[in-house]
């Protein structure tokens, strides 16, 4: 009974210490930004309403978001393919990222792994979107912008 206490105490003791690879970024996002095409430089656009949903989903990634021009959202790691509507103000389109998901990065058994990706290709409808550039293909859980979003 004494060994079994000792046991318990023990792993209870070392699951709760800090770890510093539990410190490493577990969220992997996709990161557009919406620019102006007729621009010289790519110039910010600044979007007062918008609206981001999964094509087969319900919920919204963002409702009414104000006064914004970067996008993050969430890459389905069990398909190779993930689709959004965007409402742009009074537009929507559709945006599908094609893609490749890479190998678990396991970090830890307290804190888990991590699925990257590798962006393939993006189409979208252009009712807003005039075109889109893929600047980084590699969606690790690193800030980096993916992609621009160029409105004409």
């Amino acid at each position: 009974m004494i060994k079994f206490i000792f046991f318990v105490v023990i792993v209870l003791f070392t699951a709760c210490t800090s770890n510093d690879e539990c410190r490493v970024e577990k969220t992997v996002s996709l990161k557009m930004n919406i620019y102006k095409k007729a621009s010289p430089t790519d110039s910010p656009l600044i979007i007062d309403s918008l609206w981001i949903n999964g094509l087969s989903k319900d919920s919204f990634l963002y409702k009414n978001s104000k006064s914004i021009n970067s996008i993050s959202v969430p890459l389905n790691i069990s398909k190779v393919q993930s689709d959004f509507v965007i409402q742009f103000n009074t537009k929507k389109d559709t945006l599908s990222v094609f893609y490749t998901n890479n190998d678990a990065y396991f970090i830890s058994f307290p804190c888990g792994c991590i699925v990257t990706h590798t962006i393939d290709e993006v189409i979208s409808t252009h009712h807003f979107i005039d075109s889109i550039r893929i600047v980084q293909r590699d969606v690790i859980n690193v800030n980096a912008e993916h992609i621009k979003i160029f409105h004409n």
